[in-house]
């Protein structure tokens, strides 16, 4: 759980698919060795929603590479690798999505959820921003909704909480929080989701 992937992405509309920046940190053994960046041409109008947000305009992707272009550019370096984002059901499926809509097939990924991580391990807290949650634990996010800067910060939230509560694997993760590991490969995705463990059945007395 040392080794993974965080990434992040933005948008220019309501659409999942319509990414036009990607962030991606990778770590290895705990330590943050790589970091990718890189603005997308989504092909896709911008609304003013989204660029109050993230500040990204149209004449800054008109010479972006489009998603299928800057995919091919790291899928080598991402294959086999579990891919972390901070409230996967936004990340991964526009991850998704945009594979669709290009038709490309994914390499594959294990899929894990620092958002959903959280709400297992801090119950109590009363909000789960990626801001809220640097904050509360000394994380630097100067520059929030940066898709580099936000995949940087999830990085670190998730080391912090899963060497915090002694998560080293995938089984540790769904013994300690009920947490199933989603996966993509080819055309198929499953997200990430908490899974109750089966209940024992009780062997009757003789």
């Amino acid at each position: 759980m040392n080794s993974f992937v965080a990434f992040d992405f933005e948008t220019a509309n309501y659409n999942r698919h319509s990414i036009c920046a990607a962030g991606f940190v990778f770590v290895e053994n705990g330590e943050i060795v790589d970091q990718i960046y890189s603005l997308i041409n989504p092909e896709e109008e911008f609304y003013s929603m989204n660029i109050s947000v993230h500040g990204i305009r149209p004449r800054d992707v008109q010479d972006a590479p489009i998603f299928p272009e800057f995919y091919q550019a790291i899928q080598n370096k991402i294959a086999g690798k579990t891919l972390v984002a901070h409230n996967l059901p936004f990340d991964g499926y526009a991850l998704k999505d945009n594979l669709s809509r290009y038709g490309i097939p994914s390499t594959p990924n294990n899929l894990l959820c620092s958002l959903q991580l959280a709400k297992k391990v801090l119950p109590k807290q009363a909000r789960y921003s990626l801001d809220i949650l640097s904050n509360q634990f000394g994380i630097v996010l100067d520059n929030h909704h940066h898709a580099l800067a936000d995949a940087e910060a999830c990085a670190r939230l998730f080391l912090h909480l899963t060497k915090h509560y002694e998560i080293a694997t995938l089984d540790d993760l769904y013994e300690k929080t009920s947490i199933y590991h989603g996966q993509i490969h080819q055309f198929d995705y499953r997200s990430s989701l908490v899974k109750p463990k089966p209940k024992r059945k009780l062997e009757k007395k003789v």
